[in-house]
């Protein structure tokens, strides 16, 4: 699942090419994506529903430091998480090559198989919402020595 960021353009081109800034500056820069990924991960567990936990335990952060730029990434690769965080519409599962569906207790066959619509329960755009305005802001100063 994938949700961009969307950083305003003068934010977006410091944390890009950090290479225009001094060694300090730039360690700096670091440590401020380091830390707001960390909050946006930290939110995105805390919104994610608990019905397992499997989804909440899924949600990881991956950093990625080269000498030009300073990024971080905070993804799930759990197979539900587009329909909790998007919701899905209803359906009706048909037998394709059979007369009837076998859903799974012994003896039991049915001629379809209804599937209610699920609602939306986002978890991962409230968190990067909730974070992207101090983003900015920690840049700036992260950038001013403040």
């Amino acid at each position: 699942m994938y949700i961009k960021t969307n950083l305003d353009d003068t934010t977006f081109r410091a944390i890009a090419d950090i290479t225009q800034f001094d060694a300090d500056t730039q360690r700096r820069i670091r440590e401020v994506v380091h830390a707001k990924a960390a909050a946006v991960q930290r939110k995105a567990v805390e919104l994610a529903p608990l019905k397992t936990g499997k989804l909440k335990g899924s949600i990881r952060l991956e950093y990625t430091d080269t000498l030009r730029h300073a990024s971080a990434k905070v993804y799930t690769q759990d197979p539900i998480a587009h329909l909790v965080e998007y919701g899905a519409a209803g359906s009706v599962v048909l037998p394709k090559r059979r007369r009837a569906l076998a859903p799974g207790a012994e003896g039991w066959f049915m001629a379809k198989a209804v599937i209610p619509q699920r609602a939306a329960h986002p978890f991962m755009a409230p968190a990067i919402d909730a974070v992207r305005p101090t983003i900015a802001d920690a840049v700036r100063e992260a950038i001013t020595g403040g």
